[in-house]
């Protein structure tokens, strides 16, 4: 009898262990990671009012709808353009928004998109106006922009001189006061970087070079399912009008 007691006793021990065990594995594999995604100040699709505060915008806002609709966890950052970039290409499970889809950059990240359009902009000072109406016209200027944009490579590469800083508001401060010619920007961030710093007398609009599809870059490493997803999701909202809605706000 107390032989069948002490059998009983493992037979209960070990269907608890195997039921733990059963737990934890379940556990890990419903558990998701959560995705950090970085951004910068750049209205607008990407914005911020106080340090701490909720991020929103054109593309900000459709990155919020695509990770409620796909259930994933994630965290949402602003700072600087280059940390922003730099994370989500060297850390795995981070994207980066709203990011231009040219050919350096096309191994770099998984691409989920597009999420928004916009254009590169030439800024300089009043007395340009009429004169200064395209690129060709201020090869030789120095031409003012953020470290890691994407005007680097695109006008690095046809020759051009840039100057870069970690701010928008510095290249376009350095315009007003004569230490470079020119900035560029996207237009309407451009223009309001003017009206924040006070700098419409001293900086303006020139023109337009180049439209650019915005995307949210998500490391290599992350999940073909992931991306997959968000795509899909992304599809579903240009389907419901939401991605037009969004749009609109702006």
């Amino acid at each position: 009898m107390k032989h069948a007691k002490h059998l009983n006793s493992k037979f209960y021990l070990m269907c608890f262990l195997f039921f733990i065990a059963f737990c934890d594995v379940s556990t890990a594999q419903t558990k998701q990671t959560t995705i950090n995604i970085t951004t910068e100040y750049l209205y607008p699709l990407n914005i911020v009012d106080k340090e701490g505060g909720p991020i929103y915008g054109q593309s900000a806002d459709k990155v919020h709808e695509l990770f409620k609709r796909s259930q994933l966890p994630y965290q949402m950052s602003v700072m600087s353009w280059n940390r922003a970039f730099e994370l989500a290409r060297h850390h795995a499970d981070t994207c980066v928004f709203s990011t231009a889809r040219i050919k350096e950059r096309e191994s770099w990240f998984q691409w989920v998109g597009p999420i928004a359009t916009g254009n590169w902009a030439i800024f300089g000072s009043p007395d340009k106006l009429g004169k200064i109406t395209r690129l060709e016209d201020i090869k030789q200027a120095s031409i003012g922009t953020e470290v890691g944009n994407v005007s680097v490579p695109y006008l690095s590469d046809k020759g051009f001189r840039l100057v870069t800083s970690n701010e928008s508001a510095t290249t376009f401060k350095n315009v007003a006061l004569g230490r470079i010619d020119y900035a560029t920007a996207g237009d309407i961030h451009g223009k309001k970087i003017i009206a924040e710093n006070h700098l419409e007398d001293k900086v303006i609009f020139l023109f337009n070079y180049q439209t650019s599809d915005y995307y949210l870059a998500c490391h290599p490493k992350m999940s073909a399912e992931t991306i997959a997803l968000l795509n899909a999701k992304l599809r579903e909202m240009k389907l419901d009008a939401t991605y037009k809605t969004i749009d609109l706000k702006y």
